[in-house]
């Protein structure tokens, strides 16, 4: 896994107790993106599902993006899982502040110098290490950044592709989770899919979306 720092070495110099003299592992790039009237979410795929002990699945809404291949940047990643995903090429947006999310809380804003190779992320996301042992980094760490689409995206090799309106996002992370029945009954909410997705499945926002939804939810994104 790549080291977050190396990637985005302006998060040394970031005044934080939750990066300082840590060792993070970045193991994502992904991307909020929107266009003037939708935000595009991510549907995982069934490898990802949950099971609740009720038989209930969940299925998870994330952002788009995925991992860094050997070589690339982590916009060069993004803006190829982007191509790949959607088939269409968007223009980021730079982040005036980045937010640091940790245990699923905002945690701080880091203010990171400006860099045309090295851009800001609009989020940074910590999560535990998956497996203890002296081998594993302090931390995990998903990057995000924000981006307007340059035209109508397609689903590409994605299973499924989530919009949401401008205005209903509030509305979307304002529930921990949705019933499939009642997304699907919201017309503000629309789903393409590969597959159908089981009947008494919930939809629920994970990684990327959920963090981004934590900054709906205060308030912090204007819709």
């Amino acid at each position: 896994m790549p080291d977050l720092f190396a990637l985005l070495p302006a998060l040394r110099q970031a005044d934080h107790p939750l990066l300082a003299h840590r060792q993070i592992a970045l193991i994502g790039v992904s991307a909020i993106l929107h266009d003037d009237e939708r935000y595009y979410f991510e549907v995982n795929r069934p490898r990802y599902w949950g099971q609740r002990r009720d038989g209930t699945l969940s299925v998870g809404i994330g952002g788009i993006g995925g991992q860094i291949e050997k070589g690339e940047s982590a916009l060069q990643c993004l803006r190829r899982e982007v191509q790949e995903e959607l088939g269409v090429e968007f223009r980021l947006e730079p982040a005036p502040r980045t937010a640091l999310i940790h245990e699923w809380e905002l945690a701080g804003w880091l203010d990171l110098p400006p860099s045309r190779k090295h851009p800001a992320p609009y989020l940074v996301n910590l999560l535990p290490p998956r497996l203890g042992g002296p081998e594993m980094p302090d931390a995990l760490a998903i990057v995000t950044f924000m981006g307007r689409l340059r035209s109508r995206p397609q689903r590409g090799d994605l299973f499924g592709l989530l919009t949401v309106h401008r205005a209903a996002l509030p509305d979307f992370f304002a529930r921990d989770e949705w019933p499939l029945e009642a997304a699907q009954d919201q017309p503000a909410l629309a789903l393409e899919l590969e597959d159908a997705l089981p009947a008494g499945a919930v939809l629920r926002p994970v990684l990327t979306a959920r963090a981004f939804g934590i900054l709906v939810r205060r308030h912090l994104v204007e819709p």
